[in-house]
């Protein structure tokens, strides 16, 4: 199947499409980090969240001269998550060139279309493994023992173009046509145009811009599910008028700025250092279309931070 509804359903990608990751590192000293307090309250959930974990395979044991620090953060629903501090692992990677697709090009892509869809990759990063060389380089200190991730850490310098090219790899038969790749979303498109709604001559009750989706949807799904990976199916709806992508929202119509995101935008600090700088120019990249004269204000914030006026 290439939908799951559950983690016990989650597929590990085959090593035909791409074999256990090892992860390139310079010569370097094992780390040994002292594990992060978890407070009293949240304990008790914190180690069912491991044994969760540890079942569904994506941890194992490890006795690994290595020790980096983990801590959790509740999500908006009280559910809390399992974050691996991979700094000193990042340290001593090997950095990958590989870019992602330039976003207001990936946006306008999917402008103009009759329907759409999104479809989640379920778990990610977790659906691709790990050489047994490099797993003792994610061990950490547990309540339950000395683990180890036996698939792609999130937050490793080089997760992200790893998973964008792999994704890429597999579904190139799509794309730039029928899909749209930007890490674990992959976004379907529609036909261009409606046909003025007409219908199948074989089936009055099907639209001809809906048959002409169906195909293209099936057919991405089969290479999913032929790569080994599996769609969060609570996460998947089949046909949409209009898909939120990238902070905007597109649609036949054209595309405009998302909603929510307007809000942020209008609720957003004034950047004081450059951290902040990089953030608030990171996030208004995505609207330049409709800011004016933005390349001249942005070229300005991109001074303050090359002379250290912050």
């Amino acid at each position: 199947m290439a939908i799951a509804f559950c983690e016990e359903e989650r597929g590990i990608i085959k090593h035909s499409y791409g074999k256990p990751y090892k992860i390139p590192v310079i010569p370097h000293e094992p780390w040994q980090k002292k594990p992060i307090p978890i407070p009293k309250s949240i304990l008790p959930q914190f180690i069912e969240l491991f044994r969760e974990i540890i079942h569904t395979g994506l941890y194992e044991k490890s006795t690994s001269s290595y020790n980096s620090s983990v801590f959790c953060v509740a999500k908006p629903n009280g559910k809390l998550v399992i974050v691996h501090d991979l700094q000193d692992l990042n340290k001593v990677t090997i950095k990958d060139a590989g870019l992602l697709p330039n976003v207001d090009e990936f946006v306008r892509s999917f402008s103009g279309r009759a329907c759409h869809r999104f479809g989640d990759i379920m778990g990610g990063y977790d659906e691709r493994e790990l050489d047994i060389i490099s797993t003792p380089l994610t061990t950490f200190e547990t309540p339950l023992g000395r683990l180890q991730l036996t698939r792609i850490p999130q937050g490793a310098t080089k997760s992200v173009a790893v998973y964008q090219a792999q994704m890429t790899w597999i579904l190139q038969g799509e794309i730039p046509g029928h899909l749209g790749i930007l890490l674990d979303d992959g976004g379907i498109k529609g036909p261009r145009s409606t046909y003025q709604h007409k219908t199948l001559k074989e089936n009055q009750l099907i639209r001809q811009f809906f048959w002409e989706y169906s195909v293209t949807l099936e057919g991405i799904l089969f290479r999913i599910e032929e790569a080994g990976l599996t769609i969060s199916g609570s996460k998947f709806a089949c046909c949409d008028p209009a898909l939120d992508i990238v902070v905007h929202v597109v649609s036949f119509g054209g595309r405009n700025i998302s909603k929510k995101k307007i809000n942020k935008i209008q609720n957003w600090p004034r950047p004081t250092t450059k951290k902040e700088v990089r953030g608030f120019l990171g996030l208004f990249a995505y609207v330049r279309m409709i800011i004016k004269d933005f390349s001249q204000v942005a070229a300005q914030m991109r001074r303050l931070k090359r002379e250290d006026l912050l």
